[in-house]
C-alpha cells in the first residue's frame, strides 16, 4: 500500500491480508512511499524488492479525463508487466 499518494487507511489492506492468511496464503500488508516514481512503477518495484511472486491489486476504472490527467495504476502496470499480476474489480 502506497502511503504518500493519497490518504488511505490500512484497515482494508489488513483485512484482506488476514483473509488470505486464513485461506492458507502467506500474505502480509506492505506499506511504502511513492517517491518520484509512478504508482505502477512503485507497486512493481516494491513487490519485487520483498520477493513477491505475484502482485495483487484492484483494477478500477475511472473517467477517461481523470486517467488522462492523473494516469492509471492498473493501465501502467499492465503496460509494463514485471511479474504476474492478479487483478480484482
Amino acid at each position: 500500500m502506497i502511503t504518500d499518494e493519497k490518504p488511505l487507511s490500512t484497515v482494508a489492506g489488513e483485512k484482506l491480508a488476514g483473509h488470505l492468511r486464513e485461506l492458507g496464503l502467506p500474505a502480509r500488508l506492505q506499506t511504502f512511499r511513492l517517491g518520484e516514481r509512478s504508482v505502477a512503477e512503485a507497486l512493481q518495484d516494491n513487490a519485487a524488492a520483498i520477493g513477491a511472486n505475484v502482485l495483487m491489486m484492484g483494477g478500477f476504472g475511472h473517467s477517461r479525463l481523470r486517467d488522462f490527467v492523473l494516469g492509471g495504476a492498473t493501465e501502467g502496470v499492465l503496460a509494463d508487466l514485471k511479474m504476474p499480476v492478479l487483478l480484482s474489480h
